[in-house]
C-alpha cells in the first residue's frame, strides 16, 4: 500500500513540475513574440510617441522579472498582452505623425522669426549705454542667457525633426517658446501671438 501511494506521490509530482514546466515554456514563447514584435515596430513608434514606446519597453521589462520572480501566470498574462498593443499603437502611428508635422510646420514657419527679432533687440540693448528704466544688469544678462538657450534648442529642435524624432522636436521648440516668453517678459518686451499660442 505504501509503494502504491508512493508512486502515485511520484506521477502527481512529475505531472505538477511538467505542468509548470510547460507554463513556464510558454510564457517565455509569450514574452519572445512580444520583443519580436516590439523589435520590428519601436523604431518608428519612439520617433512619434516616446511615452508609449517606453511603457512597452517597460512591459516587456515586467513580465521578464514576473517570470524570473516565478509568477509564470502574470508573465504569460503581461507578455501576451503586449502584442496587441504594439499592434494598436503602430495602426494610429501615421496619423499621429500627420498631427506632429502639421504643429512642426506650424511652429518652424514662426519661430527663427521670432528668434531672430528678439536677438536684434537683445544686440541693440548691449550696444547701448544704459539699459531701459527697470531693467538692471542681472536682469539683462539672465535674458541673454535665455536666448542663448533657446538658439540651441531651436537648433537641437531642427536636428531632432531632421532625423524624424518629431515628438522630440516639438519638445524643444516648445521649450524655445517657453525661454524666448521669458527674455521678452524681462525685457519689457511684447510678446507676440506666436508665442502665446
Amino acid at each position: 500500500m505504501k509503494k502504491i501511494l508512493g508512486l502515485v506521490l511520484v506521477l502527481v509530482v512529475g505531472l505538477v513540475l511538467a505542468s509548470c514546466g510547460a507554463q513556464k515554456q510558454a510564457a517565455q514563447t509569450a514574452i519572445t513574440s512580444a520583443e519580436t514584435a516590439w523589435t520590428a515596430a519601436r523604431d518608428n513608434v519612439a520617433k512619434i510617441l516616446p511615452d508609449d514606446a517606453k511603457g512597452i519597453d517597460d512591459a516587456i521589462t515586467a513580465a521578464k522579472a514576473s517570470l524570473e520572480e516565478g509568477d509564470v501566470k502574470g508573465a504569460l498574462a503581461a507578455a501576451q498582452a503586449i502584442p496587441g498593443k504594439v499592434s494598436a499603437l503602430t495602426a494610429g502611428l501615421e496619423a499621429k505623425k500627420a498631427e506632429l508635422t502639421t504643429q512642426w510646420t506650424s511652429l518652424s514657419a514662426g519661430l527663427p522669426g521670432v528668434v531672430g527679432e528678439v536677438q536684434k533687440k537683445v544686440d541693440a540693448l548691449a550696444k547701448s549705454k544704459h539699459l531701459p528704466a527697470g531693467i538692471d544688469q542681472a536682469t539683462f544678462d539672465d535674458a541673454k542667457n535665455s536666448l542663448a538657450q533657446a538658439t540651441q534648442a531651436w537648433t537641437d529642435a531642427q536636428s531632432a525633426q531632421a532625423s524624424g524624432n518629431l515628438a522630440e522636436a516639438l519638445a524643444k521648440a516648445s521649450s524655445v517658446k517657453e525661454l524666448l516668453v521669458r527674455v521678452m517678459t524681462a525685457l519689457k518686451l511684447p510678446v507676440p501671438a506666436a508665442l502665446q499660442a
